[in-house]
């Protein structure tokens, strides 16, 4: 899902203050004008992580069978994924409530996203593979952004398109292994989640 945050940054990046790029299709945004409002929030991605017991004959009670779980996963993605498309792009490097509110949002969705993804991969007999190949990747990716896109807050804070510039080629330049995990999702049966990876 960072393949289009990261976009922003690349879009950003090359923009002045007379001539703001165009919208990068499907960058995501946020709600929030503040860049202190990069709290967690357990009711920004859609539905939670369900807490019923799978009912696919052969299962341990409390374990999700396979087909159970890329329903209940894909639904997720799927509700996360909507609430990206739905955020407004930053047109440039002096749309600064744009990327507030673009960056805002990113930071407020991913943690819970991660954690409801976390959720249903802990009730799968293939923990250890969606962990390795999806969440440990992802959480990583995550971990690397979250700075950079603070440091990006800060600089629209100032109203400078030159700070937001350099700090949007910080952003840019952030680890970014979309595509891969895009083709592991799609791989395990993960539709709506790879999309979230190919914006």
């Amino acid at each position: 899902m960072l393949v289009p945050v990261l976009a922003l940054g690349l879009a950003l990046a090359g923009c002045d203050s007379s001539s703001p790029s165009a919208r990068p299709a499907g960058s995501p945004a946020g709600t929030s004008s503040s860049p202190s409002s990069s709290a967690p929030s357990s009711s920004a991605v859609g539905p939670s992580a369900p807490a019923f017991a799978s009912t696919s004959a052969g299962t341990p009670r409390g374990q999700l069978s396979k087909p159970d779980f890329l329903v209940d996963a894909n639904a997720m993605c799927s509700a996360v994924d909507a609430q990206l498309q739905a955020l407004p792009t930053p047109a440039g490097a002096t749309d600064y409530a744009g990327i507030i509110t673009n960056l805002t949002g990113t930071l407020r969705i991913m943690p819970v996203y991660i954690s409801h993804a976390q959720a249903l991969v802990a009730r799968t007999a293939e923990r250890a593979e969606l962990e390795k190949n999806w969440l440990d990747v992802e959480r990583a990716d995550y971990a690397a952004f979250k700075p950079a896109a603070q440091q990006v807050l800060r600089a629209a804070d100032t109203r400078d398109p030159a700070q937001v510039s350099a700090a949007a080629n910080d952003l840019s330049a952030v680890p970014d292994h979309s595509s891969t995990i895009q083709a592991y999702l799609e791989d395990f049966g993960l539709a709506s989640c790879a999309h979230i990876e190919a914006q």
